[in-house]
Order: C-alpha cells, then sequence, then structure tokens
C-alpha cells in the first residue's frame, strides 16, 4: 500500500471529500525521469520547477501502468511545431499526476503515477469551432522499452553475495537508477549459491524478474515511478478491510474460458556439486623410441591439453610393445598418478646391455687372433751325384801373391716332381667377429618403437540441472496445463518446492477474475489484498479510474479470488 498522510487518511474515512488533481511537466532537455523519483515533493529546490499543465487538462484516464488526458490547447502553446511549451509534451518528456483534496495542503497530497510521452503527440483543430485538442498518454516506467529490448551483460558475482546487491547494481549500472529509487530491500535475505553468478545477454528488465523471482517477488512501479515489488506469497494478510458493502458500488465475476494452469515446473541448478561420467573412451596415446642406448622411459600422459579433465578407472593397451621383435627385451607398466594423468614406464633388462657389450669386446678381440692354415706345397730334389768330374787348374807367382786358374763344373740336372695333398685357408679371427656382430645385430634388431593407447571414463564435477513440480492433486495426463520456470539463481530444493507451490498458488488464484468497484481509495496499489465483509479476499492485479474535477471518483479493482493451498 501506498503510504498516505494521517490527514488524507482522515479524510478519507470522514467521505466528506472534495477531490482535486493537478498535472505537472518537465522539459527533458532540464531534467531527468531519474532525478525527479529520486527527490520528495514535486517543487524540490534542486529542480527546475515544473510546468503546471493542469488549467488545460480534462478527461483523465488513469490505470496502474498509464494515465491519458485531452489537451484542450486554444493559444497553440504546446503545438509540436510552433508552440512555446512543445518540449513539455514533446518525446520524453516527463509528467506527473498528483491526487489530493482541495481542503489540503498539496504536501498532504499523493502521487499516483509518474510517467514519460513516447514520440510524437497528435493535435487536431475542428474545423468550424476551431478548438484545438491533443490526446496525451504518459506511459509508466516499466513500459519503457529500453527496459526490455537491450540485453545486457552483468559483472560475475561469486557464492554468498546477496541478490540484492546484483540488483541495485543492474538497476543503477544499466537503468541509470540511484538507490533513491528502490523501494526493495538492499539485502533480500536470499544468496547466490554457485561458485561464479553472472547475468548473460538478458534485458535488463528480465535480470530483475529473476533476481526477484527467487524469493517470490514481482518488480513494478508505483506512482512516484520507483522501484517496487508485489509480494506472491498469498498467505500474508489483508492489506485493506472493507466492513461493510456501503462503499461497495459494484461486484462482478468476469466470464474466463481459457484453462488455468495447473502444473508448475521449476527448472534450477543444484548448488551441490555432483559427479559426472562420460563414455568409456581413448583418452591419450603415447610413442617411445628405445634401446640398449636407453635403459628406462618414463612418458607422463594427461587427458587433456590444458590437463585439467579428470578420468578414473584408466587402463593401458599396448598397440605395439618393445617386445614384439625377436628377444623380449624390457617390461611396460602403466601407472594412475591422479584423476588427470598417468605414467607409462618403459624398462629395458639388465642383460641387453651387458650381451652387447660382451659382443662388441669379442669382435674387437677377435680382430688380434691370427689366421691358422694347413696345406701342402710342390717341391724339388737334387742329385747327391755328379755325372761328370770337372777339372781344377791353379797357377801361383814365384814371388808370392794371389793365386789365379780356373775352376770348371759340368752342368748338373734338377729333377722336380708333384707331391700329392690339400691346400687352403681357415680364418678363425673372422668366424669370431661374425658370431659376435651375429649378437649385436639380434640385440639391435630386437629393439625399436613403441606405442600406447589409455582407455578410461572421464568425469568432471558440474551444478546439475534438476526439477522441482507442484500440480493439482488427481490430475489426469491429458489434462494438464504446464507452465515452465527456468531460473538458476535457485540452488536447492527446499527453494524450488517453494517457489513452485506459491507459483501455482498464484495461478490458481489468476484463474479465478473478481472485479469490484470502491469509492477510491489512492493508498492502494497492484498485488494488496482486499478483504470483503463476507470473508473472501481478493488481489489486485489491475487499478483503474476516470478523473473528473468537483466528483467523488469510483476506482476499479480488476483481480482474482485469493486462493490457499
Amino acid at each position: 500500500m501506498r503510504q498516505i498522510s494521517a490527514t488524507l487518511q482522515a479524510v478519507l474515512d470522514s467521505r466528506r471529500r472534495r477531490p482535486s488533481f493537478k498535472v505537472y511537466a518537465w522539459d527533458p532537455a532540464t531534467v531527468t525521469i531519474s532525478q525527479i523519483a529520486s527527490l520528495p515533493g514535486n517543487n524540490h529546490s534542486s529542480l527546475p520547477p515544473p510546468l503546471d499543465i493542469t488549467p488545460y487538462v480534462s478527461e483523465v484516464a488513469w490505470n496502474d501502468k498509464q494515465f491519458s488526458f485531452t489537451m484542450v490547447d486554444p493559444r497553440n502553446l504546446f503545438h509540436p511545431d510552433t508552440g512555446g511549451y512543445r518540449n513539455y509534451l514533446g518525446d520524453q518528456a516527463i509528467l506527473r499526476l498528483v491526487e489530493g483534496d482541495e481542503t489540503l495542503p498539496e504536501s498532504d497530497w499523493i502521487t499516483t503515477s509518474t510517467g514519460q510521452v513516447h514520440g510524437q503527440v497528435g493535435w487536431k483543430k475542428a474545423r468550424h469551432s476551431g478548438q484545438i485538442t491533443a490526446k496525451i498518454t504518459a506511459f509508466g516506467r516499466a513500459e519503457t522499452q529500453a527496459f526490455k529490448r537491450r540485453k545486457i551483460t552483468s559483472e560475475q558475482y561469486s557464492v554468498g553475495t546477496d541478490l540484492g546487491i546484483a540488483l541495485y547494481d543492474i538497476c543503477g549500472s544499466y537503468l541509470g537508477m540511484t538507490p533513491a529509487e528502490m523501494r526493495i530491500p538492499f539485502v533480500l535475505g536470499r544468496q547466490f549459491r554457485h561458485k561464479t553468478n553472472q547475468l548473460a545477454q538478458v534485458t535488463p528488465w528480465e535480470a530483475i524478474s529473476s533476481l526477484l523471482e527467487v524469493i517470490c517477488y514481482q518488480p513494478f512501479f508505483d506512482g512516484e515511478g520507483k522501484l517496487s515489488y508485489v509480494n506472491k506469497s498469498l498467505q500474508r494478510g489483508m492489506d485493506r478491510v472493507l466492513a461493510d458493502y456501503v462503499s461497495c458500488v459494484e461486484l462482478e465475476v468476469p466470464e474466463n474460458s481459457q484453462d488455468g494452469i495447473n502444473k508448475i515446473k521449476v527448472v534450477f541448478l543444484d548448488a551441490a556439486l555432483s559427479r559426472v561420467n562420460g563414455q568409456y573412451q581413448k583418452l591419450g596415446t603415447a610413442a617411445v623410441t628405445t634401446g640398449f642406448f636407453s635403459m628406462h622411459e618414463t612418458l607422463h600422459c594427461w587427458w587433456s591439453d590444458d590437463r585439467k579433465q579428470r578420468a578414473s578407472g584408466t587402463t593401458m593397451q599396448v598397440l605395439k610393445s618393445v617386445n614384439s621383435g625377436l628377444l623380449p627385451v624390457g617390461t611396460e607398466s602403466y601407472s594412475p598418478i591422479d584423476e588427470f594423468h598417468g605414467d607409462i614406464e618403459v624398462t629395458i633388462s639388465k642383460w641387453v646391455p651387458i650381451l652387447a657389450t660382451v659382443m662388441a669386446l669379442a669382435y674387437v678381440a677377435a680382430a688380434l687372433i691370427p689366421d691358422a692354415t694347413e696345406s701342402t706345397s710342390k717341391g724339388f730334389t737334387l742329385p747327391t751325384v755328379l755325372s761328370a768330374p770337372g777339372e781344377i787348374a791353379l797357377v801361383s807367382s814365384p814371388t808370392g801373391g794371389p793365386v789365379w786358374g780356373e775352376i770348371s763344373i759340368l752342368p748338373i740336372s734338377v729333377v722336380v716332381e708333384e707331391v700329392p695333398g690339400l691346400s687352403f685357408t681357415i680364418p678363425w679371427g673372422r668366424v669370431i667377429q661374425a658370431a659376435a656382430m651375429l649378437g649385436i645385430m639380434l640385440i639391435m634388431m630386437s629393439m625399436g618403437s613403441a606405442q600406447y593407447e589409455i582407455w578410461g571414463t572421464p568425469f568432471d564435477y558440474a551444478y546439475l540441472e534438476k526439477t522441482s513440480i507442484a500440480m493439482e492433486d488427481d490430475l489426469d495426463y491429458w489434462m494438464e496445463n504446464e507452465k515452465e520456470i527456468k531460473n538458476d539463481f535457485i540452488g536447492t530444493h527446499d527453494q524450488a518446492d517453494t517457489i513452485a507451490v506459491t507459483e501455482l498458488v498464484w495461478e490458481k488464484s489468476l484463474s479465478k477474475p473478481r472485479r469490484i468497484i470502491i469509492e477510491d481509495d489512492p493508498s492502494l496499489e497492484v498485488g494488496d489484498i482486499i478483504g470483503l465483509p463476507d470473508g473472501r479476499k481478493i488481489l489486485i492485479a489491475g487499478l483503474s479510474k476516470k478523473i473528473k474535477r468537483g466528483e467523488v471518483l469510483s476506482l476499479t479493482v480488476d483481480g482474482c479470488k485469493v486462493m490457499t493451498p
């Protein structure tokens, strides 16, 4: 309910009223609607003085979303082309409707609507009378299309942050509102339940509605242009009780031929992290080239490039083993280190380098072994008897000295004959070298590359999307008329259950419309509950009236019967 002064309430209770109203206009070039809504009153010293256009106004029609009136302007003061005051009714011009009583000062009056002109005002001049009239409509702040059209992305909020902080940030950053324009508490008593929270690619109005939905509130702008809320919980008390039907002019039960909502499904993200398993699959591959020159290799195998993927039940599959050669030369093993990676160990047996070393030394030693030979050869024999005796004649000098003479030997014959036998060479050192080389080559042929695959079940921890359902009892499947609410800021089943039940009762109440016409009560607002003399309760969904000078107004209340769970 609106807060009204005690003197105005006394006049309303006395039922002796002299209703009055005023319409004020501001030039949008000199002031903003945010400044007007932030400050009390209409003639604040920090604001440019408004233009009182009440003398030109007639046939005022008001409802909770806008108000309109007929403008009579015989001097063309507000003509959109030539009027001196045209800015006061131009695009985005700010208008306010203030209601009260002639017996009270204006400080006790109440502002019932604050809005803006959208686009261009239409003007018409009568041919015969020459009267110039215009139909003016001032739309409430909730009808501003900028609030519902453009997309925004808020900053991130950590777990434990109150929802009211995010609400005030959005209103200040994207709607240009100040705390003085807010009638929603700064602390809503509900916190973000997830690690990181953000509103992304939603309109400002959707963002505000999503945050308030967690506590079963619905946003709206009141008559002063301030952001307020409707509590959807119908378990609260009544705001106004009619003692009798004297002030009730009419009570109507309108026809409603549409199917009502009988099932509410709330989809939310659970605040508790849950493990989510994927399909059993290949997580990674590894390859290694090893031999007697590399005794040990450790291969670190991660499940993803960023090393953040988790997996369980990991095993190794050998595509190509180090033992796939002629000899088993080593061992292969796999061990998981943590949920992010595992190690493959390839170890070469010690006999491999020992054998290779022995063979190499044998090869070098064999090069020093001499070659052993076994063979027969051809020869000749000399006879021992000469075929004829030779002659020797020597002469010496009589005085002494050297002796000279000649010796003649007769020719002799030499008999050569072939002796039968074997003759070849056996290279023993080369045979030993060949054996050593064969051993070395065998070891080398047993070495090479190996390939492995790691298989397992990938998993991660995530906030799971869960569902809470509230529906009527004994409802057949084909009779269900479901409404789905999806809100990622709901963190627990208890919150979701509360929202589902509250929303179901709200929808069931809206399916039973009621309309009453009562004497004007400017304190009533959308969302208030009126109690009838017979005990029934009416939830106000809309308000409207026609304002005329000097007449006691009748207020039309469009609402619904309050249902209880």
